[in-house]
């Protein structure tokens, strides 16, 4: 709070999250063999991001897994939930774990110094994402002061993909979106599906696209529209947001020519919109492009 009362930050509903609860005696067990992340090392009130993979390493379903004092809350892209929870009941088989789709539960963002609810958690991917806070059962009121949009902006900025418009399911690749570094994969704590093919492409040096910020120079261009430059398409606009001075998206392209961008002046486009690389530090270093993708 300000000296005169009025709340600092910004705070937020996204209605497009659902959560999934879990819980019994081997909810952690079971979760930490499907999913990319170290599930049991997370405490009470701490939250990570994962995903579930397919055995040939291409994302299903991205989330943030949130330990609580009796189990597991899952958040997830609203659109991916239904096809997420019946995955998660394939892959419990008989084993003691109790699922359930939490329909009535809401998801609050907080950022720019928005003070933390009771029952919140950091969100862990990047500073300037604030806290995550999910009312199980939807019915404790939150003054949001902000449109979630402000928020995404403020993801996309970060370099910080999420849901299928970034992560297209069945195609899109962990190490591309650089989700490694935002702590959604752990390379130390054995099986999970799809962990052959993920570690592999991390010690072989085998990524070939990323995912990464451009500023936009007017309008959202459209998701799925090209990235240009002069007339060479070099890549595929995902998520877009407006900001105070323009619009940033995210847009996956070739490691190849970012670097080769990032060393010179090229006029890029996005949607036929002026656009420059925006790439935040915690994506440097890239990896080296002569060990996936020269040309």
């Amino acid at each position: 709070m300000t000296d005169n009362g009025k709340m600092t930050g910004n705070v937020a509903h996204d209605p497009d999250r659902r959560m999934i609860r879990l819980g019994g005696a081997e909810a952690a067990d079971f979760l930490q063999s499907i999913l990319t992340s170290d599930v049991e090392r997370l405490t009470p009130g701490e939250t990570r991001a994962s995903a579930l993979l397919t055995p040939q390493g291409r994302v299903l379903a991205d989330m943030m897994v949130l330990r609580t004092a009796d189990g597991f809350l899952i958040d997830c892209d609203a659109s991916r939930a239904d096809d997420l929870f019946t995955r998660l009941r394939r892959y419990r088989l008989r084993r003691p774990v109790e699922l359930a789709m939490l329909d009535d539960a809401k998801l609050w963002v907080g950022w720019g110094g928005a003070p933390m609810p009771d029952g919140a958690s950091l969100d862990p991917r990047h500073g300037d994402l604030g806290w995550r806070w999910i009312d199980p059962q939807g019915g404790r009121a939150m003054a949001a002061t902000t449109p979630v949009g402000v928020w995404h902006a403020a993801r996309i900025t970060a370099g910080v993909p999420q849901g299928p418009v970034d992560l297209q399911p069945e195609r899109a690749l962990m190490l591309e979106a650089g989700l490694d570094r935002l702590g959604a994969v752990d390379f130390e704590k054995g099986c999970y599906v799809g962990q052959e093919v993920t570690a592999r492409t991390h010690y072989r040096g085998l990524v070939k696209r990323r995912i990464v910020p451009l500023a936009i120079s007017g309008d959202c261009p459209a998701p799925g529209s090209d990235v240009c430059e002069a007339e060479s398409r070099l890549g595929t606009v995902l998520s877009t947001a407006t900001t105070g001075d323009g619009a940033v998206c995210l847009a996956t392209m070739k490691l190849s020519d970012i670097h080769r961008i990032m060393g010179g002046s090229p006029t890029l486009s996005a949607d036929r919109l002026p656009a420059r690389l925006a790439i935040p530090d915690w994506m440097l270093p890239l990896p080296d492009p002569a060990r996936t993708d020269a040309g």
